[in-house]
């Protein structure tokens, strides 16, 4: 019995972090915990709760972010060290929806199985936050080659879809363990309804679209070791700038270049904007959004920028550093830790949201790791943005699941808010979303590659730019609510 419980488990784990490889296999996510349901409803100690969840958590987040291991920016013994670290870390998450599942499960034992997507997108929910906070890791994120029933991200994120996957699971489980024909209708009810819904949507998008602006977006695609080559610094510029110019036309409204594009140079430097202003802007009335290092106060932000040919128009500063590759957590609060240095660099987090203007537009612009937060990219929606911009570099990783992993995470940025999402990348994946959620063109990865399109900007805010996360706050309210009674019912019988 112990054996087939550990095989169950292993096998859960195997084929959820399979789901989450992009190759047509998102499908096996919607049966792939239905082992792991018969071995945890089995469980009679919290010992074996912490042992099978905590296999399970870590063979699940092995399979799905193994590439850190690949992080070529630095020693192979680092980057396996610190890819075990973090899966070690994210097999807590597992282990925290067990236990508390476990324990609501003594008192509310008759619903106990409807607990279990209350509690795990509840956990999933929370986890999303914090300095530590890892949305990639959402089983919403294994569906994304299914359009229709993605749709329903307008109204509840990604954990809508998260909450329908895990449901469909408990269903099956209690289907296989006692059949019926009521179960069977409600499997299938279940199934179909996001495609059913999801088709309406996608065939009813908010038509309240602005003029179509012409976009450039330019993938130099700059080789990790040659952006850390500074005798280099003079040749990759040259490179930008060429590739740049010989794209431009006479309609283009705004030339988009990646995270990193100037590994060696910095726009407010005056030689630098003379420079880029006179291979670029003197006969273009044009503007240029780029990645760039910015200096304020003795601290160093990894930004973006807006600029033309009269100088540095908007300036915008990463919220969401990378946790130890490019901010150690905590160090803002105590600054003797700033001296470590586990990556890139130590930047200081930005704090405001801000806007880009492009004559009548306004757009966002975030960076790299920030387009898989939600939220972030919803409260710049709701402040105005007529379209999204992610200026990303995925160098750190030449192949592998990564950049394919990162770059598709995009698709529910558009859905939720309904705006094109434009995904412009140093080495690739570069996309350009339209707010259907179809990736209307894509570069390919280590290729130097332009695209040149029109898009459209919308004005119109779903239900999820308007309020949020509702549906998973709900669903965290009701296990605060249950796990609250049960406090109250040990009292009572003190």
């Amino acid at each position: 019995m112990k054996n087939k419980r550990i095989l169950f488990t292993l096998l859960s784990a195997f084929l959820t972090g399979l789901s989450q490889h992009s190759y047509g296999l998102g499908f096996l996510v919607w049966f792939s915990l239905v082992p792991f349901v018969f071995v945890i409803v089995k469980l009679t100690s919290y010992r074996d709760v912490f042992k099978f969840s905590f296999i399970w958590g870590f063979i699940y987040h092995l399979m799905t972010i193994y590439w850190l291991a690949q992080n070529i920016g630095t020693i192979p013994i680092v980057a396996i060290f610190s890819m075990l670290l973090t899966v070690f870390y994210l097999s807590f998450n597992t282990l925290l929806i067990v236990v508390i599942w476990y324990y609501l499960k003594k008192y509310y034992n008759k619903y106990n199985l409807f607990l279990i997507p209350i509690v795990w997108i509840s956990i999933e929910y929370i986890k999303s936050y914090g300095l530590l906070a890892f949305p990639w890791i959402s089983l919403a994120n294994t569906q994304l080659d299914y359009l229709y029933p993605i749709q329903i991200a307008e109204f509840t994120g990604i954990y809508g879809i998260s909450f329908w996957i895990v449901s469909l699971n408990i269903i099956l489980y209690s289907l296989l363990i006692n059949k019926s024909t009521k179960k069977i209708y409600l499997l299938l009810g279940l199934f179909f309804s996001p495609y059913i819904i999801g088709y309406f949507l996608y065939n009813n998008i908010n038509e309240n679209k602005l003029d179509d602006l012409n976009i450039l977006l330019i993938q130099p695609n700059i080789k990790l070791l040659d952006s850390r080559d500074y005798s280099k610094g003079k040749e990759l510029l040259n490179k930008l700038t060429d590739i740049t110019k010989s794209a431009i036309n006479n309609n283009a409204d705004l030339i988009v270049w990646p995270e990193a594009a100037l590994p060696f140079h910095n726009i407010k430097d005056g030689k630098t904007f003379d420079y880029i202003k006179q291979k670029l802007l003197i006969n273009n009335d044009i503007k240029i959004l780029s990645g760039d290092i910015t200096y304020n106060n003795n601290k160093v932000y990894n930004s973006v920028i807006l600029f033309d040919s009269k100088g540095v128009q908007t300036v915008y500063n990463k919220q969401r550093p990378v946790p130890l590759a490019e901010q150690v957590p905590l160090s803002e609060t105590f600054p003797i830790l700033s001296s470590i240095n586990l990556g890139v660099a130590n930047y200081s987090s930005g704090k405001k949201d801000v806007l880009f203007d492009l004559g009548d537009y306004k757009f966002s612009s975030l960076i790299c790791y920030e387009s898989t937060f939600p939220e972030i990219n919803r409260r710049h929606v709701n402040k105005g943005a007529d379209f999204i911009t992610f200026l990303v570099n995925d160098a750190w990783y030449t192949h592998g699941l990564e950049p394919e992993q990162h770059a598709r995470q995009s698709i529910f940025r558009a859905i939720e808010n309904r705006r094109s999402v434009l995904r412009c990348a140093n080495t690739g994946l570069s996309m350009i979303i339209d707010p259907s959620g179809n990736v209307i063109e894509k570069t390919k990865l280590n290729t130097e590659s332009v695209i040149s399109r029109n898009i459209k900007g919308s004005d119109y805010k779903t239900f999820y730019t308007k309020f949020g996360n509702v549906f998973a706050q709900l669903l965290f309210t009701i296990m605060i609510v249950l796990i609250l009674k049960t406090l109250f019912r040990n009292e009572k019988n003190i």
